[in-house]
């Protein structure tokens, strides 16, 4: 960090003095932690104002956002981010002697400092964050790399994303003081949350957007996934309900109508998806056998609400969802992205039950999976449009049903012939990178990259950009306000592993795998290495003829099995 000088002097009592002010740039990368500054030449109490910004367009007296303009589809009474970050974006230090001075609340996520003098007099030193339990320092060992430097600066935007995004456990009780907060919080797993720098909470929904990048670049015993299943799995009610968003600090069992702040049986269903996905990579048999009861009663409490017409009955009080942030809005239809969603569950409970040695479980969610896929075609395949349909009662094209439908494999090899040039760029960043996923998914790989090139993944890499080179919320160029700029569900280093590189498990922990390199946007070379309980897969591609010419090493447990 360059360290600065700055001689600041106001009259004693002159509120808000500004003559003179400093700005620190920590860097496109961004920092995080508890703010501390060294001060010398005091000579009277002082008050020095930091306020914080990751766009210099936030370095407002508040900072980059401030309390009447916060987010509230939690509910008014939520304050965002939890503790022991700070909910304001700015700090007032009392100086009343030279030292070293440090915010008792932390910011998640800084590229600009600001500060000045508010009264008295003294020379700011130099300004750091120190990372205390805040963020992830654990080591990048998966590796990608290819002909592409644009497609390789987004590789490692999102690996930063996910690594600012990964909280640290505390197998202790902290104590937190601020101006409007004196608190002690409890004891916490590790766990990837949903953003760096606003909520800073694990999110069931967005996980499986965030984890496969945590795969393809940290070690495979990495605990932030395991922590935060386990932190979801704590938050089930009797009745099977799983949390969207439980706050981290470990708890008293949940009881039946507890819906947490944000009440969503969407957000429940996708604990199944991310649970699988997750021993797909790991192998991690204690957590299976561990999550395999929750999944069992989570989909008990699904079924009680599957009509005669096998369709899935919203209820109000938990129909929040991806795309109706409020009970009610837009969310009491019969959607067509929910039921797709219940297949994917469904199936990857079978998966995870025959893994596990139940084979009388994964019996019958194979037959619920093949009930579901049924009522989806009949129901919301719309033959004249050429895509799934929005819900029974909104008959046209949806934007996050038919990519979803491509990124689960849900869709026919005919389906998706005709949905992949159909599909939008989304304003939802996550959406757009699982239209992405989607297209890889059915070998359209010139259409996938478009969709990433369509939105802002490579803006981010521009050196004019003064923000952060980091994935943000929504993959919006975020200058000031309450998103967040270290979003992992709009990092994609985990589909350029998967497509690009071209490698995916078939069986957990790799024991079998395949290697399909699908070169695209001018790509002709690649290369890289994929963490796996065994070792690492080293692959390298080049074009040759037209075709990618292959090597592959991967270490004995694994396989490489032809598709």
């Amino acid at each position: 960090m360059k360290k600065e000088i700055l001689t600041v002097a106001a009259a004693v009592g002159a509120a808000m003095a500004m003559a003179e002010k400093s700005v620190t740039d920590f860097g496109p990368d961004g920092v995080g932690g508890y703010p501390e500054i060294e001060v010398t030449g005091v000579t009277a109490p002082a008050k020095v104002r930091v306020v914080y910004a990751t766009h210099p367009d936030g370095l407002g007296e508040r900072g980059d956002f401030w309390h009447e303009t916060r987010a509230t589809y939690m509910g008014p009474e939520v304050w965002l981010p939890i503790l022991p970050a700070n909910t304001d974006r700015f700090d007032v230090f009392e100086i009343p002697s030279n030292g070293v001075y440090r915010a008792s609340l932390a910011q998640g996520l800084v590229r600009y400092a600001k500060w000045w003098a508010v009264s008295g007099s003294a020379e700011v030193k130099a300004i750091r964050f120190v990372n205390d339990g805040i963020y992830s320092e654990e080591p990048v060992v998966g590796s990608f790399a290819c002909s592409d430097e644009k497609v390789n600066g987004v590789w490692q935007a999102s690996v930063r994303t996910c690594r600012l995004a990964a909280i640290p456990g505390r197998d202790r009780p902290i104590a937190v003081r601020g101006v409007h907060t004196n608190a002690v919080l409890g004891a916490s797993l590790p766990y990837l949350s949903d953003g760096a720098k606003r909520d800073r909470l694990v999110w069931s929904g967005d996980l499986w957007w965030a984890q496969r990048n945590m795969y393809a670049a940290f070690p495979i015993e990495s605990p932030y996934m395991p922590g935060s299943l386990r932190m979801l799995a704590s938050s089930q009610q009797p009745c099977g309900y799983v949390q969207a968003c439980p706050y981290p600090e470990i708890r008293a069992p949940f009881q039946d109508g507890e819906w947490g702040p944000f009440g969503s049986d969407e957000f429940a269903v996708w604990f199944v998806p991310v649970v699988w996905d997750h021993v797909l990579h790991t192998a991690d048999r204690a957590l299976a056998d561990e999550m395999l009861p929750k999944v069992e009663r989570l989909i008990g409490y699904l079924n009680r609400y599957i009509g005669a017409d096998d369709l899935f009955e919203q209820r109000k009080e938990t129909s929040k969802n991806a795309a109706g942030l409020t009970f009610g809005a837009r969310s009491l239809h019969h959607r067509v992205y929910m039921h797709v969603l219940l297949w994917k569950a469904y199936r990857d409970a079978a998966a995870l039950a025959a893994w596990t040695g139940r084979a009388d479980l994964a019996r019958d969610w194979t037959a619920l999976a093949e009930r579901m896929a049924a009522t989806v075609r009949k129901t919301f395949w719309d033959e004249k449009l050429g895509a799934f349909v929005f819900s029974t009662e909104q008959r046209t094209f949806c934007k996050e049903g038919n990519p979803l439908a491509l990124a689960t494999h849900f869709a026919t090899d005919a389906e998706a012939a005709r949905i992949v040039p159909q599909l939008p760029r989304h304003r939802h960043g996550k959406f757009q990178a699982m239209a992405a996923r989607g297209a890889f998914e059915y070998g359209h790989a010139e259409r996938a990259m478009q969709l990433v090139a369509e939105h802002n993944w490579y803006s981010v890499l521009d050196p004019a950009w003064k923000g952060l080179r980091t994935t943000s919320e929504c993959m919006g160029l975020i200058r000031k306000g309450w998103g967040d700029e270290a979003h992992p569900d709009t990092a994609i280093a985990g589909i350029f592993s998967n497509c690009i590189l071209g490698v995916e498990p078939l069986e957990p922990g790799y024991a079998k795998f395949r290697v399909k390199p699908q070169p695209a946007a001018g790509i002709t070379w690649a290369k890289g290495r994929v963490p796996t309980p065994k070792g690492f897969i080293e692959v390298a591609w080049r074009l040759k003829a037209g075709a990618p010419e292959v090597t592959v090493k991967n270490p004995a447990g694994t396989e490489r099995v032809e598709l």
